[in-house]
């Protein structure tokens, strides 16, 4: 029988040779690692299905890819009196803060395509590995707890940061941003065929700012956090919902007068959390985005799920609301993500609002892991292999449920995937990056794994508080 003891011994040695790893490169966490030795990987392994080279941090670190990790070795610094973890968390972040963000910009080098290069110290960019040109994608929502620590090392950085998402506006009379922004060059990227702004980013720019902001009250950064917020309001349509873009070409069939609920919720979801920061400052911007965010929660809400067959749209067209993308169980790819993530962002979200219908979302995702068991004998036989990312955030999931629930259903399922992730993912000292492969790859969701599998272990033993917070930055 596996017992919380053992998940969180699992979890301190897989820990214990990340910071071992750290060594040669200033605290900072190699993203690609032998799982045995612990060893940086010179050679980049082949992408799995779905995975895109251009994603991955070989040779490199990426704190937005560590930043669960990080936020678990925290909490267990705490529980299992290891202060060396928590002199760990603070050298890679002290670092990363005081010489990895002094770039053109302002911008940092983490995200979907850039990284800080650990062999050339230098800004990396998978898109253009020879170095320069290098492009600012943000990813997930940074939170709170790590800007506040970035802030603590090197209080200019927030406000470098927040400037150079200026740069995320791309040329033109009329605002448009683009996910994408440069890291090197202080230059507004072009409009193409289709704008890329898609509704989630701009919730992560207004939480950067808004952090930001209650550290200098600059008028610039009220400016951007008023645009930003504004942005998207007159472009929903009569449900709340948002599109995938503003503006796409007929030929992008994918995209062409689809709406997106999942990023309709998460930039709702960003702005009750911007709320709360900017209250004591700015009242008024503050009820207006809380304004805003319910009426885009209603917007996700609207999308045609049905929670009676556990089908979970994640687009749908503008005009008539009828699904033409569902959300899959098992499996995430490049643009498809697996429903784990929005029901976790559901639960994110009814901590905030109490809407029960949220709450109802979460817990028919939950059921259908529970009914529809981890797909052990297709992974065994590589028929396709499942990024760490999925496994975690569906033990993220039940965690969640049984933390704010109390019924022991949610923490029996998370305790019995456990057994299945420990076998599949974790049988040496890293664990995998996904089913199928022998590596340590961040890229891939490790760190979701790992904060995963602590808060199932620590629900366990610490029921009545269990004292790792919930992550929702997956969204």
């Amino acid at each position: 029988m596996i017992t919380p003891e053992i998940i969180i011994t699992k979890i301190c040695n897989a820990i214990d040779l990340m910071i071992q790893s750290s060594k040669k490169y200033k605290g900072l966490f190699p993203s690609i690692l032998h799982p045995q030795t612990g060893e940086m990987l010179m050679e980049k392994p082949p992408k799995i299905p779905g995975q895109r080279n251009g994603d991955r941090a070989h040779l490199g670190t990426n704190l937005i890819h560590d930043e669960p990790l990080l936020a678990t070795i925290n909490v267990l610094a705490e529980t299992e009196s290891k202060p060396e973890y928590t002199k760990a968390v603070d050298q890679y972040l002290e670092h990363f803060a005081l010489n990895c963000t002094q770039t053109t910009t302002g911008l940092f080098p983490w995200g979907e395509h850039s990284f800080w290069h650990l062999i050339e110290e230098r800004v990396g960019c998978s898109r253009n590995p020879a170095g320069g040109a290098a492009i600012h994608d943000h990813l997930r929502q940074v939170p709170l707890w790590l800007w506040e620590k970035l802030n603590t090392f090197n209080p200019t950085c927030a406000q470098s940061f927040s400037d150079g998402l200026d740069y995320h506006w791309t040329k033109g009379d009329e605002l448009e941003y683009i996910r994408h922004a440069n890291i090197d060059m202080t230059e507004h990227l072009d409009r193409g065929g289709r704008s890329c702004d898609f509704p989630r980013h701009s919730g992560f720019y207004i939480f950067d700012l808004a952090f930001a902001y209650t550290q200098d009250q600059r008028p610039e950064t009220l400016q951007q956090i008023q645009n930003y917020t504004d942005y998207w309001w007159e472009k929903r349509d009569a449900r709340g919902l948002l599109r995938i873009e503003s503006r796409s070409p007929k030929d992008a069939e994918s995209f062409f007068e689809k709406n997106a609920p999942t990023q309709t919720l998460s930039l709702g979801i960003s702005l009750l959390e911007s709320a709360v920061l900017l209250q004591s400052f700015l009242p008024e911007l503050a009820n207006q985005m809380r304004q805003y965010g319910l009426v885009y929660i209603d917007g996700f809400l609207a999308a045609p799920h049905n929670l009676d067959t556990r089908e979970f749209v994640s687009m749908c067209e503008c005009e008539t609301n009828r699904a033409c993308d569902r959300m899959s169980a098992w499996g995430s790819v490049y643009g498809a993500g697996t429903v784990c993530s929005t029901g976790v962002l559901c639960l994110g979200g009814w901590r905030l609002t109490q809407n029960d219908r949220l709450m109802e979302f979460a817990r028919a995702v939950g059921n259908t892991y529970l009914d529809g068991k981890f797909p052990a004998d297709r992974v065994k036989k590589e028929e396709f292999k499942i990024p760490a990312s999925d496994i975690g955030l569906t033990l993220e999931l039940f965690a969640d449920l049984y933390d704010i629930t109390g019924e022991p259903t949610w923490l029996e399922g998370g305790v019995e995937l456990t057994e299945t992730a420990l076998e599949i993912y974790f049988p040496e000292t890293l664990p995998y990056g996904a089913s199928g492969i022998d590596w340590y790859e961040s890229q891939t969701g490790a760190a979701y794994l790992i904060h995963g599998l602590a808060r199932v272990a620590l629900c366990q033993t610490m029921a009545d508080s269990c004292p790792l917070a919930p992550n929702y930055t997956a969204r």
